[in-house]
């Protein structure tokens, strides 16, 4: 873009005359399209490179002598000629569509369609070949330039300060940029090869293979020692301020060893309780640990993990999804720091040498994840290896989560029934709307647990709103021992900040805190317990939600499932809240992926009634 700092006053319009002319005459001008040429020529103006009144006298004149000699020529020419050049230029729908507005109505028509982007250029010729008076085409053609002109020129002029200056700003770091994108096409031809390996492997093992979560797949010990790898070894790096984070080793060994979705899962939930205990912002890269654990699962289908080139591979691919998904979260978390000393003096050296504050982030956070994701893919691969072999998969039910992820949109009228959450949801203020809206998410698992597979009418509004009051009332209940267990570190917190920290002693103080920490670890079971929770609600109404050794016998009918559709509920929440960002974008995503996570629950639920469950095992087994 240094160009636009270039350009001249005689030069630039006698460039920018030309082109609109050729366009105006009706040859495409593909690489130089009219409306970016006449904001161009605005950022000249507001450049201080162009005589505004010779520019814009020049250009009226050039569009309207170009559209009438365009006009004259498709007169000539007629319709069938024209239709055959139209063809092979794609230009065919157009034409027809300005000859209908034509026809419609005179020059309003022609004023009209010269304003409708795609139809400008092409009103000139349909009123050639259809012999609209000269006169009548003026009439229309000169009002609509004026329009034109003044709004395309105005933008550029309007824009172009602003961009010039950023220009200015942005030239010592143009070098940087070419090189960085230099890098990233040689990255790409280098891997183009291999990825397209890795495709065609997944397409022969066939692609349901990582979209489905088989209920035999994982055993309570392999995810309790996960999770106790992940947080032994954060635990460890912060205590003895290593340049590591060594969070990963559990998730990479329980993606290889279980498959894509418990890697996820369980890199998820560590992050969540690293974050209530030892790491207060550990939290929001769950969506971290959850890519990590998923990449580590397809290698699992890749066989990575039987070759010393699958090692390698593993390595790279979870040091560029940590190191690229973590630096813009250091931004929003951090202010650009990894949270590790080693990461954090290289950013600080990197922009004090006035390089782009992304690329100081992005090479401190991968100076820590390179050697990290190294040790965490050896260590994990390793323990892979010592483990004893699984059995073959006996002929069991599953889950589909492919089928999770697009059953919304398969539904009957899949879009009112979305908007009519996104209503709900815009007027949750209101607290009807909001309940009616949990309680047709209750109603969507219900069905699922039935056997339906699609959304259901929103025909039960007040059967929904008194489900959604229960199960916020049951969920409440279930998240009381967490307030209560945080009252006495609210308490010391007060004290503390008013000095009388000495006064309380240490040992209180650290008491409460550990207090606290049970609480928060009890909070985030209850969202992992969700499913469990909400399953034991549709199957025994309120009084089964709150039956505690119920849900727990449920939770273990499978473990790995409940883990794995706990964890999914919580992701997909996180993802709707992200629409936060622009409230349009909440209105869609949370209803959608609550619409999802329904389908979860419901899944979750019959494979979890036990009888249900042994019927489909049975089912299963007849088909194969």
């Amino acid at each position: 873009m240094a160009w636009v700092q270039g350009l001249e006053g005689t030069t630039l319009i006698v460039v920018i005359c030309a082109l609109m002319f050729i366009e105006e005459t009706g040859v495409p001008v593909p690489f130089a399209p009219g409306d970016l040429v006449l904001a161009i020529g605005g950022i000249a103006v507001a450049g201080g490179r162009v005589n505004p009144a010779i520019f814009v006298a020049a250009i009226s004149i050039t569009i309207t002598v170009g559209a009438i000699i365009g006009r004259e020529a498709a007169e000539l020419l007629g319709w069938e000629r024209l239709m055959k050049v139209a063809e092979p230029l794609h230009a065919r729908g157009a034409l027809e569509r300005a000859a209908g507005l034509l026809q419609r109505g005179g020059w309003r028509a022609v004023f009209t369609a010269r304003l409708i982007p795609g139809l400008r250029v092409y009103t000139s010729q349909v009123a050639g070949v259809s012999r609209m008076p000269r006169l009548t085409f003026l009439r229309g053609l000169l009002p609509a330039n004026a329009v034109y002109i003044a709004g395309f020129v105005g933008l550029g002029a309007a824009v172009g300060r602003p961009i010039l200056a950023l220009i200015h700003q942005a030239e010592h770091q143009l070098l940087v940029a070419i090189l960085l994108i230099v890098v990233v096409v040689g990255v790409f031809l280098l891997t183009r090869a291999p990825a397209r390996r890795t495709l065609a492997s997944l397409q022969a093992a066939g692609w349901t293979g990582p979209l489905r979560f088989s209920l035999d797949s994982v055993g309570v010990v392999l995810i309790l020692a996960s999770l106790g790898l992940n947080f032994a070894g954060h635990a460890l790096a912060v205590t003895f301020g290593l340049p590591l984070f060594l969070d990963s080793i559990g998730t990479v060994l329980a993606g290889v060893v279980a498959g894509p979705w418990v890697g996820g899962s369980v890199g998820f939930i560590s992050n969540l309780v690293i974050s209530n205990t030892i790491d207060p912002i550990a939290a929001p890269y769950g969506i971290v640990s959850f890519a990590v654990g998923f990449a580590a699962g397809l290698a699992r289908y890749l066989n990575w993990q039987k070759r010393a080139s699958g090692w390698v591979a593993l390595w790279l691919v979870t040091f560029a999804i940590a190191s690229l998904v973590s630096t813009p979260l250091n931004f929003l978390m951090n202010g650009g720091n990894s949270g590790v000393a080693l990461g954090d003096s290289i950013y600080r050296a990197l922009t004090g040498a006035h390089l782009p504050r992304i690329v100081a982030a992005f090479v401190g956070e991968a100076a820590v994840d390179l050697p990290d994701k190294l040790l965490t893919v050896v260590a994990a691969l390793l323990i892979a290896q010592g483990l004893p072999q699984q059995r073959a998969p006996r002929s069991t039910a599953d889950l589909d989560l492919g089928e999770a992820f697009t059953f919304v949109i398969r539904s009957d009228r899949w879009l009112r029934k979305l908007l009519a959450g996104a209503a709900c949801l815009l007027l949750f203020w209101l607290i009807v709307p909001f309940l009616l809206l949990v309680g047709y998410i209750v109603e969507i698992a219900r069905r699922v647990r039935s056997g339906a597979r699609a959304l259901p009418p929103w025909d039960h509004p007040w059967q929904n709103i008194k489900d959604g009051f229960k199960l916020i009332v049951a969920l409440l209940i279930w998240t009381i021992p967490s307030v209560l267990l945080g009252i006495p570190a609210a308490i010391v917190e007060a004290a503390v900040n008013e000095g009388s920290r000495e006064a309380l002693g240490g040992s209180v103080y650290a008491a409460a805190g550990i207090v606290a920490a049970v609480g928060s670890v009890w909070g985030l079971l209850v969202l992992l317990l969700e499913p469990a929770i909400i399953s034991q609600y549709m199957d025994r109404g309120f009084r089964g939600a709150l039956n505690v050794a119920a849900v727990i016998r449920r939770v273990r009918v499978n473990l790995g499932l409940s883990i794995v559709v706990g964890a999914l509920v919580v992701v997909l929440t996180t993802i709707g809240l992200i629409g936060l960002v622009v409230v349009v974008g909440v209105l869609v995503t949370f209803p959608y992926a609550s619409f999802i996570g329904a389908y979860l629950v419901g899944r979750y639920a019959a494979l979890t009634d036990r009888p249900m469950l042994r019927a489909e095992t049975v089912n299963r087994g007849s088909v194969r």
